[in-house]
């Protein structure tokens, strides 16, 4: 399990290096991750110091040292893009105002408005081959199979990011060529459009056709290409940088981090981070690649913590089924003071995705420093509100950090065993996404796609799923397989009037073999290139009779508030109706080959809580109710190592403490007793978990975060949150002693009950002795 801390060693003096790794370990960090700029290596063309020749920050070589001494793990981030908030995101600056051709450029054929480079430009190429040449020798001896401390390699970061942020794409002449070829190479390979191909590849500059000429029929097809070509363009990037490294003797996993997350004043949101997953899917089938996400959700709350929910699902959905979850920049901290975060965020942000089946993290960033030589872009000071300051100084979120690593540490074997519970399946359909930067002619459709997929997806279904703790995975749609209906037997499918062929086929043979689809909000009946294509609507053989406004009533709920409702017309299944004259079809169920199809047609944002109601009794039309039951409004899911050994996660993201019985499958947990969740906060609690060889935690609704063990001594450090905090332990050598608020019960030879009763103390340690 990767606990790990972004500590730029070039931002922080040589001879504190060993210090803050040391305070990150007292925090149970067990990985230092790492940027090495290049343009802070390179600080003139020709000229590369990695062993501190020139300054004793560039001393990269002694840095991986002093981690391999401290017994630490180490992601190396060598770029050639760094971003890390320095000049140029870390391409050199020599580099940039020396070779212009190597810029990537805008369809008007000015320079970029990022001075993003062109990435598959030889002469950036060849300038990133002698930079990999230089810093790959520095790593190669530290790798995991050599006895060093490197465990993972980076490649470039958050690759396409600058294109979209801009809404600009690369039309340089080397990207333009590219982009030729590959439309030249698709018209042979597809039969379909083949007139729209032979006109694209007669153009002679097939980006300006499709750029300035959107009344032209190939207009749409040539943009949705683009967007295609430009995934393969990213991962050809990436699969020429990889290939550098391992001609350098570079052999550890490599890295791909996704973009995404953006700012909304106070919060943040996730609702775009799906366009970088969907950016990256090529890149997510290199062999031996992690994907890992950039999770910045500002401070977090309820109305945008499904946002971490989803991005978990979504990037689990894209990456190799033998990849942990994994994010490689998980919020540290922020790179101003606004918005100011608070530790509960730190706290809730981390609990929630270990709940979600997460097995590493690297907080962004874990210390504060300095831009030396005028390499920051936000000037001197680069302190990004981290847990440990510039000056080492513990900010308050270190605690909460320090506290949940102690507690992974203490549980890391039952951890990695388990897996999360999952209830059902949200589908994730990446070509909704593909809409980072547009132009005249497709703004108006790219904002359709936004205004929907956050209506019914975030703000809507996916978000009532969760709330009514019915935990959900995802699976990328496009995918070339067929959906096995035992490993999902219930799908959300979130459409529009859009959707692929060969998806919407797709979703005909899961019904066919048996599933249960809730499809949302509309039947499609046209392809993404804007053809005709009704081979759903025609399965399930109903009409359309067009969206309209108003109340509708849903099930037994009236008077629901939409912000739309497609209407259909059906004869049999219907449960939901306009309320208005008409009495339109809403939503209706209808069987069909071995399977159970449920069309939704209500844009439901949820803005009032009677809606939640409405997603829940959407579940139970297929079925799919939560497991557990309480009194109190609180997330709560399960990582399982089996029926009867799991960590019960329990989250409170309001400011005010809830105390409840937790009721699984109907069974009272912790032996009946209310458990009691801070305000902002939350719980990780076992039962059936193995603390030693010898003691196992039957159940405890107190945290334990420390084992100790000797020849003849035991001890647990427990976290204390309640008014009073109950442990089972059982053991056949160890049992635990009474002391001051400190009782012990014997349950039975084995078994041992203990109360922690109210203390002035935020930690207790039950001391134990050999049994007699």
């Amino acid at each position: 399990m990767l606990y790990g801390a972004e500590l730029h060693y070039f931002r922080i003096p040589k001879q504190d290096w060993r210090s803050r790794i040391q305070e990150a370990k007292d925090a149970g960090i067990n990985m230092i991750s790492t940027y090495v700029p290049w343009m802070f290596h390179e600080y003139e063309e020709g000229s590369i110091d990695l062993t501190g020749e020139t300054r004793g920050e560039r001393d990269f070589q002694s840095f991986l040292q002093v981690v391999s001494e401290e017994d630490m793990y180490c992601l190396v981030r060598p770029g050639p893009y760094v971003m890390a908030e320095i000049v140029d995101h870390g391409v050199p600056t020599w580099f940039i105002e020396n070779y212009p051709v190597a810029l990537a450029q805008t369809d008007e054929g000015k320079a970029h408005p990022t001075r993003v480079v062109s990435y598959m430009h030889p002469t950036f190429l060849g300038k990133v081959e002698r930079w990999y040449s230089e810093v790959c020798s520095i790593i190669k001896p530290f790798q995991v199979d050599a006895g060093g401390p490197v465990i993972m390699f980076q490649l470039d970061n958050e690759v396409g990011m600058f294109h979209w942020v801009t809404n600009q794409g690369d039309y340089n002449e080397v990207t333009i060529q590219q982009f030729e070829q590959y439309l030249y190479d698709k018209q042979v390979d597809d039969s379909t459009n083949q007139e729209v191909y032979e006109t694209a590849c007669k153009v002679d500059e097939p980006a300006n056709y499709m750029l300035k000429h959107p009344e032209e029929p190939a207009a749409q097809l040539l943009k949705n290409e683009y967007y295609l070509f430009m995934r393969s363009h990213y991962r050809m990037y990436l699969e020429h940088l990889k290939e550098l490294a391992k001609q350098n003797g570079i052999n550890v996993p490599w890295i791909v981090n996704i973009h995404g997350f953006h700012t909304i004043d106070y919060l943040k949101r996730g609702t775009m981070y799906p366009i970088g997953v969907a950016q990256l899917l090529e890149a997510a089938k290199m062999e031996n690649t992690m994907m890992a996400g950039d999770y910045y959700i500002g401070n977090i709350e309820f109305d945008n913590y499904v946002d971490i929910v989803l991005a978990n699902a979504f990037t689990k959905s894209i990456q190799s089924p033998d990849q942990p979850l994994f994010s490689a920049e998980f919020q540290g901290g922020c790179s101003s003071d606004k918005p100011r975060l608070q530790p509960s965020t730190f706290d809730l942000t981390t609990r929630l995705c270990f709940a979600n089946g997460m097995n590493g993290v690297n907080y962004y960033m874990f210390t504060g420093g300095e831009n030396y030589e005028n390499i920051g872009l936000n000037g001197r000071r680069h302190e990004w509100q981290a847990p440990l300051s510039a000056s080492g100084e513990k900010k308050p979120h270190f605690q909460a950090i320090q506290h949940l690593g102690r507690m992974f540490q203490t549980f890391e074997k039952p951890l990695l065993d388990s897996k999360q519970t999952i209830d059902t399946c949200v589908a994730f359909y990446p070509d909704y996404y593909m809409t980072e930067y547009s132009n005249l002619f497709s703004s108006t459709i790219i904002e359709t796609f936004q205004q929907e997929r956050d209506l019914n997806i975030y703000n809507g279904v996916a978000r009532g799923l969760r709330v009514n703790n019915i935990i959900f995975d995802s699976l990328n749609i496009q995918n070339s397989k067929r959906i096995n209906v035992e490993e999902v037997p219930t799908l959300w499918m979130f459409s529009m009037n859009w959707m692929h062929a060969d998806v919407q086929q797709k979703l005909i043979d899961y019904l066919e073999d048996g599933g249960k689809l809730v499809l949302f909000p509309s039947i499609p009946t046209k392809d993404v290139n804007n053809n005709q294509c009704t081979l759903l609507k025609d399965y399930i053989d109903v009409g359309l009779r067009g969206r309209k406004t108003g109340f509708a009533t849903v099930g037994d709920i009236d008077s629901v508030q939409t912000t739309y409702m497609e209407t259909f017309e059906v004869d049999d299944g219907a449960f939901a109706w306009s309320e208005d004259e008409e009495k339109s079809v809403a939503a209706f169920e209808k069987r069909l080959g071995k399977g159970r199809l449920i069309v939704f047609g209500v844009g439901l944002e949820l803005n009032y809580h009677y809606k939640y109601d409405v997603v829940q009794q959407l579940a139970d039309r297929v079925g799919i109710t939560s497991n557990f039951n309480l009194e109190q409004e609180l997330d709560v899911s399960v990582r399982a190592i089996d029926n009867d050994s799991y960590f019960v996660f329990l989250h409170n993201f309001d400011e005010y403490k809830k105390e409840t019985p937790v009721f699984k499958d109907d069974q009272p947990l912790f032996g009946g007793a209310s458990v009691t969740v801070p305000p902002k906060g939350g719980l990780m609690l076992p039962v059936h978990i193995p603390l030693t060889e010898d003691v196992q935690l039957i159940y405890g609704t107190a945290e334990v975060f420390g084992v100790s063990e000797s020849t003849d001594t035991l001890s647990l450090d427990v976290k204390l949150k309640q008014t009073e905090e109950e442990i089972v332990v059982e053991s056949s050598r160890w049992q635990p002693l009474a002391a001051v608020g400190v009782e012990v019960e014997k349950k039975t030879d084995d078994q041992y009950k203990v109360k922690l009763l109210p203390s002035l103390e935020e930690k207790v340690t039950i001391h134990f002795v050999e049994a007699t």
